[in-house]
C-alpha cells in the first residue's frame, strides 16, 4: 500500500466518484449509516476515511496529534503522578474529573503532542492498577486544516 501524504491533500475540493462494492459491505454502510445518523453514504464513508487517515497518520511517532485520554477509578484509587517532563513535545490541553456513580470517578485529559509521546505517556497512565483507561487519537494538524477551509 503506498505511504499516505495527507500534507499534498486538497480537502476543501469535493471531487465525486463511483465506488464499486460488494453487496453485504454496503448493507454494513447502510447500517452505520442509519446507526450512526450519518445523513447519507458519502458523509459515513468520508468519516470512514478521515478515521483511517487518524489511524495511518499516527504510525509517525513524530506527527503532531491530538487525543483524548479517559480513566475511569474508584474514588479511593490513587492515581500515579506520571510527569510529561520526559515528553517534551506534550501540552495538556484540559483536564476534567467528575463521579460517575458515588464511589466512580471519570478522569478526561484532553492532550497534544507528537504521536509517539502521548501514546508512551498515555500507556503509563492507563496501564497504572485498578484503571480502566482508553486512549483516542482525535486528530492529526493535517485533518485540522479540513476544517478551516
Amino acid at each position: 500500500m503506498p505511504s499516505l501524504r495527507l500534507e499534498v491533500c486538497n480537502m476543501s475540493e469535493i471531487v465525486r466518484f463511483g465506488v464499486s462494492m460488494d453487496r453485504d459491505l454496503v448493507e454494513l454502510l447502510d447500517s452505520i449509516t442509519q446507526t450512526e445518523g450519518y445523513a447519507n453514504r458519502s458523509e459515513t464513508i468520508r468519516s470512514l476515511v478521515r478515521q483511517e487517515l487518524i489511524n495511518s497518520g499516527t504510525e509517525d511517532d513524530t506527527r503532531e496529534v491530538t487525543a483524548v485520554i479517559s480513566l475511569i477509578f474508584h474514588y479511593t484509587t490513587s492515581l500515579a503522578r506520571i510527569p510529561i517532563d520526559r515528553y517534551p513535545s506534550l501540552r495538556i490541553i484540559t483536564n476534567l474529573q467528575q463521579h460517575l456513580q458515588k464511589e466512580i470517578v471519570i478522569k478526561i485529559l484532553v492532550v497534544t503532542g507528537s504521536s509517539g509521546e502521548v501514546r508512551a505517556w498515555s500507556q503509563e497512565l492507563t496501564g497504572q492498577k485498578h484503571i480502566i483507561g482508553r486512549v483516542n487519537i482525535a486528530a492529526t494538524d493535517e485533518l485540522f486544516q479540513e476544517l478551516r477551509k
